[in-house]
């Protein structure tokens, strides 16, 4: 679980969340990020907290698949939509086929850069069987 815990541990922000890798592989990555210190105001999980969540885990994963000295990943715009609050930990899961990491790699050394369309759903993992 090396890589990704590294580069979390190397940004201030996502340090002080309380991330866990909990699955690593060069294909998937599975983040949970406890409610416990990413509270807000009404005892929810803090909306930024959850943008930050949604906002990294494509990036590590590209940086552990090209390193930095070709293809940086830079993000260019966000949509956020928050369906309900999130009172539990949460949880965010990427799985990236190997033939769409092809397409990023060819088509960024083509053309310089290539925009990804990426949509990331999180869940709530709710610690109990009572659900709202």
């Amino acid at each position: 679980m090396g890589n990704a815990e590294q580069l979390i541990g190397r940004s201030d922000t996502l340090k002080h969340m309380g991330l866990r890798v909990v699955e690593q592989t060069p294909n998937v990555l599975k983040i949970v990020m406890q409610q416990d210190g990413n509270r807000n105001h009404l005892g929810g999980i803090y909306a930024g907290a959850i943008f930050s969540l949604a906002e990294f885990p494509f990036g590590i994963m590209c940086i552990n698949k090209f390193g930095t000295r070709e293809i940086v990943p830079v993000i260019g715009e966000i949509t956020i939509r928050f369906l309900s609050p999130a009172n539990s930990d949460l949880i965010v899961e990427l799985n990236i086929p190997e033939s769409e990491w092809d397409e990023i790699e060819t088509e960024t050394k083509k053309h310089g850069k290539f925009k990804i369309i990426k949509e990331i759903e999180g869940r709530i993992q709710f610690r109990s069987a009572t659900t709202c």
